[in-house]
């Protein structure tokens, strides 16, 4: 940390003044230290990143651990063929037509925050771009320890911070950052709404906010969900990982069946008339098991994993979107809604 993100800091509850104690006389790389705020309160500072998390909500607690425990397992995703297909999959949500078109919006900035950056992996798809000019500052913000992974594969790249904490209690003035993104993320605390209306606070006016956000499923599906998360919750993350296995397999031999049915509309369960591969009927409309065959076994566990291990995982209509961003003053200039969820880009008015 250095003297120029410091600056950006502020108590995460009252967003009044901190006051920094560094460990060491070069206060230009702050590695260790704390900062205090007027109530005498500290949030360490520990390699090099503040420390500011400080909820005890049980499920968001929980819910950060299993984050934590994911990003670390890099080699499940972390290759070249997942990091492409994610990107194909960002352009076409957020409006892109290439990877260099979606660096020169960032260029355009000056200071971006990622909100739930967990382990750097959607934003390094435009950082680790050769048309980066590294001018922009970043912000990773995330409340795990993945944060740290953050840290480990970006903190070379020039201009690049890292902080922990809480999308709902950011440690920044209002109106700070020009852009926000939020990749699959504001679901994943207790509200939604209230995650959305955090992140539209530290916009400045004009800023723009892109976001996306899990898509309330149809009857079965959701039901099944919730079954499944619950039937995990008592588990360890490595036990939950390993329970993905089967769902992970399932949705492997579904795929390979290689089999399309087509169907009329069915209103009662939400499915719309069309031609469907059997392993994505299932998958979109009575229980998630991802399966996609340019990927490994593993990684295509951690995006099982990724959906049903954390305690916190809304789903919201695009009606819900709509009207959040409408109460935190972000003026909708695209929403895009798929099958899995709604990905949008806003301005703050």
């Amino acid at each position: 940390m250095n003297l120029q993100f410091y600056r950006l800091l502020v108590d995460p509850g009252d967003q009044s003044t901190l006051t920094l104690y560094a460990a060491q006389e070069n206060i230009e790389a702050i590695h260790d230290g704390y900062f205090l705020n007027r109530n005498q309160i500290k949030y360490p500072i520990h390699n090099g990143i503040p420390r500011f998390v400080i909820s005890d909500d049980i499920g968001q607690l929980q819910t950060s651990d299993s984050f934590g425990f994911k990003w670390k397992k890099r080699d499940t995703y972390d290759s070249p063929t997942a990091k492409a297909t994610a990107a194909q999959w960002y352009l076409q949500k957020y409006g892109f037509d290439s990877i260099e078109n979606w660096t020169a919006f960032y260029n355009s900035k000056q200071c971006v925050l990622d909100i739930g950056c967990g382990s750097g992996f959607s934003a390094s798809i435009w950082l680790d771009s050769p048309k980066w000019h590294r001018n922009t500052m970043y912000v990773g913000a995330d409340i795990s320890e993945a944060v740290d992974v953050a840290y480990e594969r970006l903190g070379h790249l020039p201009n690049t911070h890292f902080v922990q904490a809480d999308a709902l209690q950011l440690p920044f003035a209002n109106g700070t950052f020009d852009a926000v993104f939020s990749e699959g993320v504001l679901h994943h605390t207790p509200s939604t709404r209230a995650a959305l209306l955090s992140a539209a606070r530290v916009l400045t006016s004009g800023g723009k906010f892109h976001f996306y956000v899990y898509r309330r499923k149809g009857p079965v599906r959701e039901f099944a969900d919730d079954y499944i998360r619950h039937k995990i919750s008592g588990l360890s993350n490595d036990e939950s990982w390993d329970a993905m296995r089967s769902l992970t397999e399932l949705g492997r031999a579904l795929a390979e069946l290689n089999v399309s049915v087509s169907l009329p509309d069915v209103p009662l369960l939400e499915i719309r008339s069309g031609r469907y591969d059997v392993q994505r009927l299932i998958y979109y409309h009575f229980t998630k098991l991802f399966w996609n065959s340019d990927l490994s076994f593993e990684e295509n566990v951690h995006v099982n994993f990724d959906w049903y291990r954390p305690t916190y995982a809304h789903r919201q209509s695009a009606e819900d979107i709509r009207h959040w961003c409408e109460e935190g003053n972000l003026s909708i200039e695209r929403l895009y809604e798929d099958e899995s969820g709604i990905t949008v880009c806003a301005k703050r008015i």
